[in-house]
């Protein structure tokens, strides 16, 4: 009788050792992964804020008239540093829908329980760990908008 060509018990345990060595060390790797793509995002976000708010703030410079800024928003709403409040940019749960142009909510919400209110991204407001990176959102951070200077920046209690 002609026996069977096959694997071995021993190479098959061998190749699961192999196997789960390099799960322990390739998945600690990716656990991070989505934690990261929140990150990003929200850094993408902040900084599309930053420039619209800031070209915003360019046009009512060099315009002596009324014009259209953000999601076709007048001029009139913006306050006499030429910066649009807090509520004119948009609502607590989409609050940039009249700032940029097909601004989806992307999980940001804005809190006026605060002064000035408080905006969270898909990283911050416990959404992920708290790394205590900084410059990076993440946990316990949150943004603030000075509508005086026009700045939109992370705070890293």
């Amino acid at each position: 009788m002609r026996q069977g060509e096959g694997f071995t018990l021993i190479e098959l345990i061998l190749v699961i050792v192999i196997v789960g060595v390099l799960s322990t060390l390739v998945i600690p790797r990716f656990g991070d992964l989505i934690d990261n793509s929140k990150i990003a995002s929200e850094l993408s976000t902040a900084s599309s804020v930053q420039s619209a708010i800031d070209a915003t703030h360019g046009e009512w410079i060099t315009n002596g008239c009324m014009f259209t800024w953000g999601n076709e928003q007048n001029s009139s709403l913006l306050n006499s540093y030429g910066y649009p409040e807090a509520e004119a940019m948009g609502d607590a749960l989409n609050p940039f829908k009249n700032l940029l142009k097909n601004a989806e909510n992307g999980e940001w919400v804005r809190n006026d329980a605060f002064s000035p209110p408080r905006y969270y991204g898909p990283a911050t407001g416990n959404k992920t760990e708290h790394t205590g990176i900084p410059n990076k959102p993440d946990g316990d951070d949150y943004w603030e908008y000075n509508s005086t200077t026009g700045v939109f920046k992370l705070i890293e209690p």
